[in-house]
């Protein structure tokens, strides 16, 4: 495709210097990426600036440069390839991308969902919705990217501009009806998803998170708005009336006029409500009410949370056209998610489940849920990842004390920070006189001690990395998976198959 094509409708080009009659390949933000005939966009990043790796780029045969770094002393281009300078290259790569691909977005059906807990689960739930109408689906999500017989680790959990496009195209070539996609806030504001159109935008909730990127909730909630600033005309806007940050959602949509608004919810009156909850160790149950009907919902899936994530599919069903009936089916379907309180059983006689939760929130609903299953002891395992949001240390700490009988403070993914520090100010969250806590640093020790002290009737909760397989220390990944620790520990240790007493 000819550059001159690929920057017809790229705003804020400020100029350019070279031909624009120069065939591009490809497009890459990567400079390792970067191919003879390619197009690269310097994008800045959180830690780099992708103008510094121009030269790289250039020498594995980039045929055109998209900056919007300014000419300055001692800021020399090399000779050859075409540059254009814009006033931001980030938003330029989502439009040269939609250039590159085509758009999309007119071409399949996209549900975004955003919030700061139960992404993941509502994208299953909605996988299995679209499957019981027959629909080819692709999933763009934490865990994976997914559609036919592909399945593709995730690297975020919302692409980059130009990955994102790939996959979409992708799919759509492999006749893909309906692509089903997580939108992280730091996708929103960094534009990444700025040139798609969504037939459905879905809202779960706002609690902290992520305040080391936007600051503070207000920037947040920001960033998770735009996400309803980019529905087709006649699309579908489904929120959580019961989040107290739903209501500037939903003013914004109901001024817009063009997006009708779906909202779900237990306590408040709601167009999608869950009545008659009935929370248990087996899963839960509840009816479904929507447009003067109902039916009863049933899912092995665990909590009160997850009443919400249900809610949130079915009203995404509603609006999709399927009956309380086959929604119910759907979600029925829904077994377990990968690290999503998912139970690891190797025929012990205790309870061991494994949650993403990584957040305030999101560990008080999963130690909430366990909760209600009337243990005789809860015990919960956590760490904070480092060179992540701060404040969230101290409330987690308060958190898993208040509502565990015995909290293993251990380590994340300490990434760049000394994993004692983040230990100390988990610590510093704890309420005077909770001594219901020891630290172990080792999260491998730290789960067996927590593992060897269980006893019948009890329950142990491994919390944070969910799915992850790997742990990260400064510039190290090293392989481990809470789920695969646990196995590894119940069986060595003979727990799975010997019944203890205390």
């Amino acid at each position: 495709m000819k550059l001159s094509r690929i920057l017809k409708n790229v705003n804020g080009v400020i100029k350019t210097e070279g031909k624009l009659s120069v065939d591009i390949k490809g497009i890459a933000s990567d400079s390792k990426a970067v191919k003879d005939g390619y197009l690269f966009v310097a994008v800045k990043g959180s830690r780099r600036d992708g103008s510094e790796f121009i030269g790289e780029a250039t020498d594995r045969g980039a045929s055109a440069i998209l900056s919007d770094a300014v000419k300055a002393p001692g800021f020399l281009h090399r000779k050859g390839p075409t540059f254009i300078y814009t006033e931001d290259a980030r938003r330029a790569l989502s439009e040269v991308a939609r250039e590159f691909y085509g758009d999309i977005s007119s071409k399949m059906r996209l549900i975004g969902v955003t919030g700061t807990n139960g992404k993941t689960t509502t994208t299953y739930l909605l996988e299995a919705l679209l499957s019981e109408k027959h629909e080819k689906t692709g999933v763009i999500g934490t865990i994976n990217y997914r559609f036919g017989k592909r399945l593709i680790p995730a690297t975020n959990t919302t692409p980059g501009a130009f990955d994102l496009y790939f996959l979409l195209s992708s799919m759509r070539k492999n006749k893909v009806d309906s692509c089903v996609l997580e939108v992280s806030s730091h996708s929103l504001e960094q534009g990444r998803v700025d040139t798609l159109r969504f037939d459905i935008a879905v809202f779960t909730n706002l609690t902290s998170e992520h305040m080391d990127y936007h600051k503070d909730m207000k920037g947040y909630l920001d960033s998770k708005q735009r996400l309803f600033t980019k529905i087709k005309r006649g699309g579908r806007a489904v929120v959580n009336a019961d989040d107290p940050a739903s209501v500037k959602i939903i003013e914004s949509v109901k001024s817009e006029q063009e997006v009708t608004l779906i909202t779900y919810g237990i306590d408040k009156e709601s167009d999608v409500m869950a009545a008659g909850i009935e929370l248990s160790a087996r899963g839960l149950r509840f009816k479904l009410r929507a447009a003067g009907s109902e039916t009863v919902i049933e899912s092995r899936l665990i909590g009160r949370h997850n009443v919400y994530n249900i809610l949130a599919s079915a009203a995404c069903g509603i609006a999709m056209g399927m009956s309380l009936e086959s929604i119910r089916a759907a979600t029925a379907k829904v077994v377990t998610l990968p690290g999503r309180l998912e139970r690891i059983d190797c025929g012990q006689d205790f309870l061991v489940f494994v949650d993403y939760a990584h957040t305030e929130n999101g560990l008080e609903n999963a130690l909430m849920a366990l909760r209600e299953m009337g243990p005789n002891r809860l015990f919960s395992v956590f760490g904070c990842g480092g060179d992540r949001d701060r404040i969230k240390r101290p409330a987690m700490g308060r958190v898993s004390t208040d509502l565990s009988d015995k909290v293993f403070i251990t380590s994340d993914n300490p990434r760049h920070e000394n994993p004692a520090d983040i230990i100390n100010e988990i610590i510093s969250g704890i309420a005077d006189g909770k001594n219901n806590y020891v630290v172990e640093q080792d999260r491998f020790r730290a789960i067996e001690e927590a593992l060897k002290e269980a006893r019948k009737g009890d329950i142990v909760l491994v919390a944070g990395k969910g799915h992850e397989a790997y742990q990260i220390f400064k510039n190290v990944t090293l392989p481990f998976d809470d789920r695969e620790v646990v196995r590894k520990i119940l069986k060595r240790g003979n727990l799975c198959l010997q019944s203890k007493t205390s």
